[in-house]
């Protein structure tokens, strides 16, 4: 995955998507709790204030009983018998029931106001009763007239306190209107910041975020224009979206593919051409080459000098020498045909060292190195000449690049349902840089070695579907390893078909 640098700190676009989402519900779940709470207590005040108004309205009443009260004792003095005594009495009842109804919703200083009415109204029914009734009965005018007289006062200090109270329910009734306008006026502003701020936190996050998905895609866009006019080269740089980095991530791999495949393709046209010509060259040098062979060896049998028949003898091995690279160039060329059986794998890896340990030369410094065999029996499907020859070739090559005190190991394991070949040597080992081209035709590393061995190994394997790769050994030397997938048959289906 596309790694952005330490300095750029990566993200989540998920999580930031999940963040502004949440501090909008959280904004407006917040606006809608404050709305309604402040809906509840503006309702709240609202309804207070109209019942204040009630109040006010039946406490402005209690001036009008406390006047109907007495107007009935005023009509008793004025006809001079009882015939309003009934309604009188009527409406101190009356009375007494207005001022029961407002006490529950008074403080302390208007309930002592209301307390007072009602005293004041009882002082007057006894007066009436103790006193102007009597009076009257006795046609005593002049009590009757000093008995109106604190009625009257009776009657102004009952209104006094009844418009005291209509003037404290008018007041408290002003002050829960004006909670109630507060309360509306605070919800208006709450709402309207908070629209404002969502409002400004969604531009400021969805600027944000659209750059967080804009800037990759823009990147995304740039290299593959510059992919397409030609620059092989260009890469996607590090994302710090952590969703879209796996997406550059797999355009990066999708071009490091599409460069390895038109490389590979590259190389294939290459060799494919370059077997074309070698395959021409060598059917017509083989033939030139076979005529001279022909006639060396003639003239070495009519040479009656020693030193003739010998500088014969040279030229014959130089012309088999050029015969063999041509017949490689042959073998490269042509696609082999292969004629796999089930074999032995012991049998086979043994039969191979043993016939390059026979046709090793000696060396001028002391013996070839030896070889040593640990192979695990297994019954492979294979052509066994071609693995023979693959074999051959490469336990030649570290013979050649070991010394005589170092021996070379030919191993062989069972993988899966495949065989893995290995040739390890303690020769000075492969290049780094040659390491790549080790199996190119005509690339040699060997001062007198014509570049064909390797390549042919690397067709003979490539047509039994397996792979063939150099690698350095540890401690010293090379390590060719050799894996034939899809190889390994079973011990009993060998023994039948042998059987």
């Amino acid at each position: 995955m596309v790694k952005p640098p330490a300095s750029q700190r990566t993200y989540r676009l998920r999580r930031r998507l999940l963040l502004v989402i949440s501090l909008l519900v959280a904004l407006v779940v917040a606006s809608g709790v404050a709305t309604v709470l402040t809906g509840l207590a503006s309702r709240h005040a609202i309804l207070e204030a109209h019942d204040l108004q009630v109040a006010s309205r039946r406490a402005a009443l209690l001036s009008v009983n406390a006047r109907e009260q007495y107007i009935h004792e005023a009509h008793t003095i004025i006809l001079r018998d009882r015939s309003h005594v009934e309604h009188h009495d009527a409406w101190v009842n009356q009375l007494g029931a207005k001022l029961a109804e407002l006490r529950p919703s008074l403080g302390a200083e208007a309930a002592a106001q209301l307390d007072d009415i009602g005293k004041a109204s009882r002082e007057l029914s006894q007066l009436f009763s103790t006193a102007i009734l009597p009076a009257i009965d006795r046609q005593d005018w002049h009590e009757v007239h000093h008995a109106h007289e604190r009625a009257n006062a009776l009657v102004d200090r009952m209104t006094e306190h009844a418009d005291r109270l209509a003037r404290h329910f008018d007041e408290r009734a002003l002050a829960a209107e004006h909670r109630a306008e507060q309360f509306i006026r605070f919800a208006l502003i709450l709402a309207t910041s908070v629209c404002a701020l969502a409002a400004a936190l969604a531009l400021i996050a969805g600027r944000k975020l659209w750059r967080s998905f804009s800037t990759p895609l823009s990147s995304l866009e740039r290299v593959a224009g510059r992919v397409a006019a030609g620059d092989r080269s260009a890469r996607v740089e590090p994302v710090a979206a952590v969703e879209l980095a796996a997406v550059a991530d797999a355009f990066n791999r999708m071009l490091d593919a599409l460069s390895r495949a038109e490389a590979d393709l590259v190389a294939s046209e290459r060799l494919a051409a370059i077997g074309r010509v070698a395959a021409g060259v060598a059917h017509e040098i083989n033939n030139p080459i076979a005529v001279i062979r022909g006639y060396v060896k003639t003239m070495v049998k009519e040479a009656e000098k020693p030193e003739l028949r010998e500088e014969l003898s040279i030229l014959d091995e130089e012309a088999a020498a050029c015969q063999r690279i041509a017949e490689e160039l042959l073998m490269y060329a042509r696609s082999p045909v292969l004629a796999p059986r089930p074999v032995q794998a012991m049998e086979l890896i043994q039969n191979a060292v043993e016939h390059c340990e026979g046709a090793a030369p000696r060396r001028a410094a002391g013996e070839a190195p030896s070889v040593l065999v640990d192979v695990e029996p297994a019954f492979i499907n294979v052509d066994p000449l071609r693995i023979r020859q693959v074999i051959v070739n490469l336990v030649a090559n570290a013979r050649e690049a070991s010394s005589g005190e170092d021996e070379v190991i030919v191993r062989g394991r069972q993988q899966d349902d495949g065989y893995q070949i290995e040739v390890l040597d303690r020769g000075a080992g492969i290049p780094e840089d040659a390491r790549e081209r080790l199996f190119e035709p005509f690339f040699t590393t060997r001062r007198n070695g014509t570049g064909l061995g390797l390549a042919v190994c690397y067709g003979l394997v490539t047509a039994h579907g397996g792979t063939i790769r150099a690698e350095s050994r540890p401690g010293g030397g090379s390590r060719f390893v050799v894996d034939l997938p899809g190889v390994l048959v079973e011990e009993e289906k060998e023994a039948q078909e042998r059987a």
